[in-house]
């Protein structure tokens, strides 16, 4: 639906979507289809916000336990999960209520603290960015889209600035003919095209 909402019927597009999950989703003009990613994010979260925050979170726990050299990252996820201990940090995350959610809502943290300088943060942005790239690479490979247009939704690529940089700058590198453009409607613009479509 994002997809049909972003371009009119027939023409070829990317659409990227970043916020708790990720997915990118792509057409041809003669209508075909490829996704990237968007697999679940016990599996599959790659370039999401749920990610930042975890894989944030995660190297928080290797700075309480000797592994890496502690910095601000870690006292600022902990004080905003109102965690002092490794075992209470690892509690909180199995709760069936913390999930995906839980972890996305870090990732704002986590590019704040890129944006302050953090070493550790801006490289879990920088890998965020370039997983993000990757996808929308693929559905232009998939689909032999030559410097595709490209829309971008979600809160996390929409806010979260590091993230916007490190996927430009590897875009820059994979497809450097990407147009990002902004979108001619949303996902219930795109739902009610389908409905007229089937309609017709």
């Amino acid at each position: 639906t994002a997809l049909a909402g972003a371009f009119s019927p027939g023409q070829p597009g990317i659409v990227l979507i970043s916020g708790t999950g990720a997915i990118a989703v792509g057409r041809d003009a003669s209508g075909r289809h490829h996704r990237c990613a968007g697999w679940g994010w016990l599996v599959d979260g790659v370039g999401s916000a749920m990610d930042i925050g975890r894989d944030g979170l995660a190297l928080t726990l290797r700075m309480s336990d000797g592994r890496l050299k502690e910095t601000a990252l870690k006292q600022v996820l902990w004080d905003a999960l109102g965690v002092r201990q490794a075992h209470e940090l690892k509690a909180l995350v199995v709760d069936p209520h913390f999930g995906a959610a839980g972890f996305a809502r870090l990732a704002p943290l986590v590019s704040s603290q890129a944006e302050a300088g953090d070493a550790h943060a801006r490289q879990v942005m920088e890998i965020a960015g370039r997983e993000l790239a990757l996808m929308v690479d693929g559905v232009a490979r998939a689909l032999d889209l030559q410097d595709p247009a490209l829309c971008c939704f979600g809160g996390a690529i929409s806010h979260l600035l590091p993230l916007q940089q490190a996927m430009e700058s590897a875009l820059k590198e994979r497809l450097p003919g990407v147009q990002q453009v902004q979108p001619q409607g949303d996902a219930c613009s795109g739902a009610l095209r389908l409905a007229q479509a089937l309609s017709s």
